[in-house]
């Protein structure tokens, strides 16, 4: 930013106040050394609320060699300065007593800002970003290009932090030119380096070419902070850490006249670990073949892993050989991936548009070298032929998935599966087949044990209350209970041969009382009936663990071990839409008397018929002009009070009767 003769009208006058404060100096006039008021309140015009307190100068050399690579820095390091206290007669009065003032050093300064003026005392202007080879960093100027640099006053104007209604400024006039005289082969360089764990030492360039006698005292900076103890023309490091690196500047004076110019060198050190002794590392391409697709864009990487050497010239490059010919890319992009101490990574990358027939027989060589050697890394292109494979792999792999999938949930439902099929299919199993009931029932008897009710958990409940409830009620199935449907005073084992050759099922309760106990003669005389007769088939329930006894009979032991068997599980065995209901569903015939059937719907209407209440019935179905009579014995034979009911749906024209079992 430039400011203009309205906003800064006394800087110029300000500076010609500096120049008479210079000749007073030397004409012996002892005034105070703060700037003349004119400069401060030009400064206080830039646009700064709070009051500064002078200016400190200093007037610096750069003397550099030119065509060489070189630094300079200025930075904001305000001296502590004393405040005058003068009399009301007289500025310059002998009555002037010191005070400290807080301006002192840069660890305290915020909000620093610079302007310069050129040596030509043109306009003075801020330093913000805008000049190419002078950048600002903190409270330090770097100066990037001797050459570029200008001559000029400097000043550096900032807040104290401590003090926030306080402004300091520090005024440096900066004169550069070029060396005249040749530099002295023991000149130190202006880049050094110390070696991480061993002991090293910095100088400060030109002052190593005089001799100790002639040496000046030097002021040494690291990174802007002044280092107090060191006084010489080098600094001995001890023990080299990572912390050593960075900026170093000293200050010496020309001559031994306290109004002659200082001195500024710069420093670049920088820490470093030995040279490497081994060639360059490519970390890719690994491989030697890399599958391409044809028509397609190709990009190549060739990463290399460089070991530290202090002038490393790294170099990189892709190689395309045919068969009588070698040439490099000639569009490539380079990047550093990673530095550290140690190691640098280098990514070379070149790119082709479209991968063609020719390049598949040609050969592409990644080719690193460093100072001690080099090496190479070659691959060719081969044509992706996969693709369809791929896909064709994908798609059976994805199939057999699938399949797998679906075999799991069929084998988990396949029982819900079955009946669902046979819900939807007009097979009957039971016609023709003469028989009265869909299974018969066999369990132990809790009487046999002096009980006068079963137990709510017991074999006889679940036979006697729930099998009626949820087979015969829900599902439409027809039981034959022998305490329930079995006239009393007959042969026993007359009785159960009769009622198991009617029945299509035979269903029996097994537990440690009942293989233990007379009914087991049931489950005997139903296993030697199976063999004679195909239609009948036998249901295993077992409703808790139990040991075979030695004096079982041989073939109802075969009969446990090849028998379907349905687990009851307690409890969660108990809802009508459990997993043991539908079981015992699978393993009972198709198609029996379903509950929506209109009969049975109407018969429950009317009070006739009651399943729940254990009063079985024949069901003969009459049409108006054929007679239904060889259907009745699909229901259990049960005692029925009273006479038959003839119910007549005008929907079907069906007629159905509800026969006591005595007129049948």
């Amino acid at each position: 930013m430039t400011y203009g003769n309205s906003g800064l009208k006394g800087i110029t006058q300000t500076l010609e106040d500096l120049k008479e404060v210079d000749t007073e100096k030397q004409a012996g006039q002892q005034c105070s050394q703060e700037e003349p008021l004119p400069l401060l309140e030009m400064l206080r015009s830039l646009g700064r609320a709070a009051a500064p307190l002078g200016c400190s100068t200093k007037k610096l050399l750069w003397t550099y060699s030119p065509g060489r690579e070189e630094e300079f820095v200025l930075f904001c390091d305000i001296p502590e300065p004393r405040r005058p206290r003068f009399s009301h007669g007289n500025q310059c009065s002998p009555t002037q007593s010191p005070g400290a003032l807080p301006c002192g050093g840069s660890e305290d300064l915020a909000d620093i800002q610079w302007y310069r003026q050129r040596g030509d005392g043109g306009s003075l202007e801020e330093i913000a970003g805008g000049h190419p080879h002078v950048t600002q960093s903190k409270s330090m100027l770097h100066f990037s290009t001797p050459e570029m640099a200008e001559a000029g006053t400097y000043i550096c104007r900032a807040r104290i932090r401590s003090a926030p209604d306080v402004d300091c400024c520090l005024k440096t006039v900066l004169e550069v030119r070029p060396q005249s005289l040749a530099p002295c082969n023991t000149s130190a360089p202006h880049k050094q380096y110390l070696l991480l764990g061993t002991i090293g030492s910095i100088h400060c360039p030109r002052l190593s070419c005089r001799g100790n006698a002639h040496r000046p005292e030097v002021t040494w900076y690291q990174n802007g902070r002044v280092l107090a103890g060191e006084k010489s023309a080098s600094i001995l490091v001890d023990d080299v850490y990572d912390y050593h690196q960075g900026t170093y500047v000293c200050d010496y004076a020309l001559s031994p006249n306290a109004s002659s110019w200082t001195a500024r060198a710069v420093v670049q050190v920088r820490t470093i670990v030995a040279d490497t002794k081994f060639k360059p590392d490519i970390v890719y391409p690994t491989q030697d073949v890399l599958e391409v697709e044809l028509g397609k864009p190709l990009t190549l990487h060739c990463t290399v892993r460089f070991g530290f050497q202090r002038d490393l010239h790294p170099v990189i490059r892709w190689y395309i050989k045919d068969a009588d010919r070698e040439w490099e890319f000639p569009v490539f992009q380079e990047k550093s991936i990673k530095s550290t101490f140690e190691e640098e990574v280098i990514e070379r990358v070149v790119f082709l548009k479209e991968v063609t027939q020719s390049y598949l027989g040609r050969k592409f060589v990644c080719f690193a070298q460093n100072s001690i050697g080099n090496s190479t890394q070659t691959i060719r292109l081969k044509e992706k032929k996969g693709g369809v494979f791929l896909y064709v792999l994908l798609g059976t792999v994805s199939t057999l998935v699938g399949v797998l999938a679906a075999g799991v949930l069929i084998y988990t439902y396949w029982i819900e599966i079955l009946l669902l099929c046979r819900t939807y299919q007009s097979k009957d199993e039971t016609l023709g087949d003469k028989k009265e009931f869909d299974a018969f029932v066999s369990c132990v008897k809790w009487s046999s044990f002096g009980s006068e009710a079963p137990s709510p958990l017991s074999e006889e409940h679940l036979a006697l209350k729930l099998f009626p409830e949820v087979l015969e009620n829900k599902y439409g199935f027809t039981l034959c209970l022998l305490e329930r449907d079995v006239a009393p005073g007959g042969v026993y084992a007359e009785d159960i041969v009769n009622v198991i050759k009617k029945s299509r099922r035979g269903i029996f309760i097994l537990s440690p009382n009942y293989i233990n106990g007379p009914q087991v003669f049931e489950l005997q005389a139903a296993v030697n009936l199976a063999l004679n007769d195909q239609r009948l088939k036998l249901i295993l329930i077992k409703f808790c663990s139990f040991q075979e006894p030695d004096s079982l009979p041989h073939l109802v032991k075969k009969a446990l071990r090849v028998l379907p068997t349905v687990t009851w599980r307690g409890l969660k065995s108990v809802p009508p839409n459990s997993r043991f209901w539908t079981q015992v569903r699978y393993h009972m015939p198709e198609a029996p008397v379903s509950p929506g059937d209109p009969a049975v719907a109407v018969l429950r209407q009317s009070g006739a018929l009651s399943l729940a209440s254990g009063k079985s019935l024949r069901l003969r179905w009459l049409a108006q002009e054929e007679d239904l009579n060889a259907h009745s014995d699909r229901m259990c034979p049960s005692q029925l009070a009273g006479g038959s009911m003839d119910v007549t749906m005008p929907s079907s024209g069906l007629q159905f009767s509800a026969i006591p079992q005595a007129n049948v």
